[in-house]
């Protein structure tokens, strides 16, 4: 008797895909839409921006420690993250983030051992956007669940209709108010800090100076007894000749009205009254380090300081609405973390989305408990982190780690122009001691 053959059926294909809304084009949503892409989870994405540069981006970030995971998760049709990406082309520079310690050059540079990439953002956003339609200009008005579908209305008058709705609209989120029932001020904690902020472009030798200081960024102490009180440099991106560069720095100090109120003094001013508080803040510190500001005009001044908030939250109600990124866990910049957890809890969240069998409340329960069981205990540790951070890094070297790795001490660099732009001519001679990481 001839057996019949069994086949066996492509469990990738009958799986459970349930249509999923993303709610918010950051990194997170972004991120989770290239992992749904891969695996053909159906999903729509909407943004409340009217396009991709309709406000102000961030400047840089910096990934680490999630690299490789994160581009193991994607499709392979991604163009390569390094040519696309890296704020340092066309310049043969790699990735290194500065702090200027008292006397000591402390800082990380990506190598075999340790790996990092910092990325302009805007172009990081593009990079991941390849492949889908990001829906721009959809601004979230209303959230419900109508039996087991999830709906949300927009102030245009569009809706959408999924089995799950994903939160990955920042740290105001339309969407975290309706899964907690409560409005976004209850939950956001204003931080004591006020901040005048500058952008500008920078040539020739002057631009080679710049680079000097730190290829990717510095963090330069404005006082000795104020935590708060810092300079923050950095590279946003390189003219493609790579003879010029623009570059942002922040001069941030503790302000107790900011964070009673929610607002900054210092933003009520004309922006060249600003640059002159800034110039003067400065005025005491090494010239290397002011020449940035100094060649800033008022017009490159931002029109409002960074006024930072944070939060974490330690539980969630379960339901086919589902956070991530700032959304549950908004961290100060200190350790520039943001971003790179955002991705981490979209990378777990798309896996188990991806392995989801059944439509049912039950079997998405079981999805949260396992997700929220990491991100927001990860989360809340990493929100304290940023504030503790910010207080203790003058007073204890030990505590360091700069973008996932500890820091050691770095040589001065002497840099040059030539017709092929900036390159490295010669380093300074330091000591290589490993500084423990917390």
């Amino acid at each position: 008797m001839k057996m019949k053959e069994t086949i066996e059926p492509n469990m990738s294909e009958a799986r459970y895909k349930p249509k999923v809304l993303i709610v918010g084009a950051g990194l997170g949503g972004l991120t989770l839409a290239q992992i749904f892409r891969k695996n053909g989870i159906p999903f729509e994405i909407f943004e409340r921006d009217e396009h991709e540069v309709a406000r102000t981006q961030g400047w840089s970030l910096t990934i680490h420690t999630i690299l490789e995971e994160l581009l193991q998760a994607f499709p392979d049709d991604m163009p390569n993250l390094r040519d696309y990406a890296h704020h340092l082309n066309p310049l043969n520079l790699e990735t290194q983030v500065v702090f200027y310690y008292h006397n000591d050059r402390l800082g990380t540079e990506n190598s075999p051992s340790t790996p990092t990439l910092r990325v302009n953002r805007l172009q990081f956003r593009q990079w991941l956007a390849t492949g889908f339609n990001v829906q721009y200009g959809r601004v979230a008005k209303k959230i419900e669940r109508v039996g087991d579908k999830m709906i949300v209305t927009f102030t245009n008058g569009t809706t959408a209709m999924g089995d799950i709705l994903i939160g990955a609209d920042g740290a105001n989120s339309i969407v975290r108010e309706h899964v907690l029932g409560k409005p976004n001020s209850e939950v956001l904690r204003n931080v004591p800090l006020s901040s005048i902020t500058g952008e500008t472009t920078v040539s020739g030798e002057l631009f080679a100076r710049q680079l000097e200081i730190a290829h990717s960024m510095a963090i330069i102490p404005v006082t000795s007894g104020d935590g708060w009180n810092n300079l923050f440099m950095g590279l946003i991106k390189i003219s493609p000749d790579g003879n010029s560069g623009q570059f942002f720095w922040v001069i941030g100090w503790h302000d107790p009205l900011a964070e009673q109120t929610g607002r900054a003094a210092v933003n009520s001013l004309p922006k060249a009254e600003r640059l002159e508080i800034a110039k003067k803040m400065t005025a005491h510190m090494d010239p290397k380090f002011r020449r940035i500001i100094h060649e800033t005009t008022p017009e490159e001044i931002r029109e409002i300081g960074w006024i930072p908030t944070d939060c974490h939250l330690d539980e969630i109600p379960l339901g086919r609405a589902i956070l991530l990124g700032d959304a549950v866990h908004l961290m100060l910049p200190f350790k520039a973390e943001g971003g790179m957890h955002a991705m981490r809890d979209a990378l777990l969240l798309g896996k188990l989305i991806t392995e989801l069998d059944a439509s049912d409340d039950a079997a998405i329960y079981r999805l949260l408990t396992t997700f929220y069981g990491e991100v927001l205990p990860r989360g809340a540790e990493a929100v304290e982190l940023s504030r503790y951070f910010q207080h203790t890094f003058r007073k204890d070297k030990t505590g360091i780690k700069a973008w996932g790795h500890p820091v050691k001490s770095l040589p001065d660099e002497k840099l040059e122009i030539g017709p092929e732009g900036v390159r490295s001519v010669t380093k300074g001679i330091c000591k290589l001691n490993i500084v423990p990481s917390i």
